[in-house]
């Protein structure tokens, strides 16, 4: 499985996110391991809605923030099965600061 992002425990990681799929309407992520805060595309600068799955329209955007709380690798995937099966799924990681 492919890495599509990495972070320092304990310091913001930010991912910009969009769904392009021409054929399906909706289309999910789920993150294993941990919650993110989310930022719908023309909302707001704050946000209240916390979630470890979200659902996005078709040519909806959001930006999605965590923090790592501790290493390691966490996997992500639509939970829609058949997307699931076509390969969309991948790993974000975790890793330990180094201390000096």
């Amino acid at each position: 499985m492919m890495t599509f992002a990495s972070g320092l425990v304990g310091q913001l990681v930010r991912i910009y996110l969009v769904n392009m799929t021409e054929f399906d309407l909706l289309n999910s992520i789920h993150l294993h391991g941990m919650f993110f805060n989310v930022f719908r595309t023309g909302t707001s600068l704050k946000t209240d809605e916390v979630t470890d799955t979200l659902m996005l329209c078709q040519g909806e955007r959001a930006i999605l923030e965590t923090t790592f709380r501790y290493p390691g690798e966490f996997m992500f995937h639509a939970h829609q099965s058949e997307f699931a099966e076509l390969g969309w799924m991948g790993i974000i990681k975790g890793i330990a600061p180094v201390n000096a």
